[in-house]
């Protein structure tokens, strides 16, 4: 940023530059380029920055599997599904909720029952009970796991249930 936009024959200004990190890790290469009146160099690049911004320390989440097929008998009375969540990340994985994207469905509450936490690269295998579907046609349901991993999303990390091949 110039501290002052234009600028008379010999005249000076300060100029910030600033190159904001968060959530932008990996290896990086900025140009910062002056734009002026003077004919035949209306662009000057004044210095580049180079650099490897490190990941911040969080909880990251995966989970084996992410999608469920029901179909046949599952599909009309649902299924015990285990699922493995691994914390890839290098802070505690802590899950506070897993629930149907509506609502309808509560398969874990961390308020009732405590959080699960997961540490640092473990492992943890949980079973939930699969909901059943009454319809014909294929159609897919989501099961969203409220965390704090980095990776999660607002809305949390989502698995598929699909009722039925596609």
């Amino acid at each position: 940023m110039l501290v002052k936009h234009t600028l008379e024959p010999s005249e000076k200004t300060e100029l910030k530059v600033s190159y904001q990190t968060e959530g932008r890790p990996g290896l990086f290469e900025k140009k910062v380029t002056l734009t002026t009146n003077i004919p035949g160099q209306e662009k000057i690049e004044i210095f580049m920055i180079r650099g490897d911004v490190k990941e911040a320390p969080s909880a990251k989440i995966s989970v084996t599997p992410r999608r469920v097929v029901l179909d046949e008998a599952e599909r009309s009375t649902g299924k015990k599904q285990a699922f493995s969540i691994v914390n890839n990340g290098s802070l505690p994985l802590v899950i506070t909720r897993i629930l149907s994207r509506d609502g309808s469905s509560v398969f874990f509450e961390g308020a009732d029952k405590g959080n699960i936490t997961i540490g640092p690269d473990q492992t943890e295998t949980i079973e939930i009970q699969l909901d059943p579907d009454t319809g014909t046609e294929p159609s897919q349901k989501y099961i969203l796991i409220e965390c704090n991993a980095r990776n999660a999303g607002a809305s949390g990390y989502f698995l598929i249930v699909q009722y039925g091949k596609r």
